[in-house]
């Protein structure tokens, strides 16, 4: 079982420190153990509880109300309000959980359950993104291994490949997509992402991932001759060097030239094509284009 320290629970719940140890004090929430030198550590079951709090506090319940439910009766409490608000922050709780614990059971519980009302661009958005975002500031700050975050990054992927496969659309464009990264960047959420929705629109999609070098790049034109090429940037980088990228692009492609990513590093070069600063913006496009 694995230990947190108060830090890690004020940045997984959003609660202060200082909240959590008088909450300790003057309603018994948690008892945490205490290392050797009176640090406080929290295990698994006592993080969960802290999170199903935050959740409880943002929907308007005291503390005072709080403290005199049981485990049983809190869990009960989380799930009616989950079922009666528009907040995602109990689904978000519990994949973060799934992340920290290796809790694929989990994982396919909380998903299951939100695939019943909602699409998979939908929760991308508003819940897989959100996650991503809190368990990433853990990981940068070196409190949890890369492997919990590679964890939860793989089982969202695998709902993309998934839903790659199964994509299907009445519209045959006869156009194809091609899909990459620049060579420094190794997050390719948004390239799943759009597959799938270029997939849907009629679109043939040749998605490559990674890419070795900038002439792998135009190899890659050259032999596929692709009507788009869509890629993101990420990763902050030298503005020199995006314009460069985006300057060579340009220069020996005659192709329709398509970004998403980081709407501030995006902001800072011309890209010479289209720019995307959301995934409803990418969406709007494609269902509506006819890209002739």
């Amino acid at each position: 079982m694995q230990t947190y320290s108060i830090a890690d629970l004020e940045k997984l719940s959003g609660i202060k420190s200082h909240t959590i140890r008088i909450w300790e004090k003057r309603y018994n929430i948690v008892s945490p153990e205490r290392t050797d030198t009176n640090i406080r550590a929290y295990n698994d079951d006592q993080l969960k509880k802290i999170l199903n709090i935050s959740f409880l506090i943002n929907n308007g319940l005291k503390i005072s109300k709080i403290a005199s439910l049981s485990l049983d009766e809190l869990s009960t409490k989380v799930i009616s309000l989950t079922s009666s608000t528009d907040s995602f922050e109990a689904q978000i709780n519990d994949f973060v959980i799934c992340s920290l614990q290796f809790d694929e059971p989990l994982f396919d519980k909380t998903y299951n359950s939100l695939r019943k009302t909602h699409s998979l661009s939908y929760i991308y958005e508003n819940i897989f993104i959100p996650t991503l975002r809190r368990i990433g500031a853990l990981w940068s700050s070196g409190e949890l291994f890369p492997a919990q975050e590679h964890f939860l990054s793989n089982l969202i992927k695998q709902k993309f490949y998934h839903a790659i496969e199964e994509a299907e659309s009445t519209i045959k464009r006869g156009k194809k997509a091609y899909l990459f990264l620049p060579p420094w960047e190794d997050h390719d959420f948004a390239l799943l992402y759009s597959h799938m929705v270029l997939k849907e629109n009629g679109f043939d999609v040749v998605n490559v991932g990674k890419t070795i070098s900038f002439e792998s790049i135009l190899q890659c034109v050259d032999k596929i001759k692709p009507d788009i090429l869509f890629t993101t940037f990420i990763v902050g980088q030298k503005v020199t060097l995006l314009q460069k990228f985006c300057d060579d692009l340009f220069n020996h492609s005659k192709t329709k030239l398509f970004f998403a990513g980081n709407p501030e590093l995006l902001r800072l070069v011309n890209t010479h094509g289209k720019v995307f600063y959301s995934l409803d913006e990418f969406d709007r496009f494609f269902n509506n284009s006819s890209l002739n």
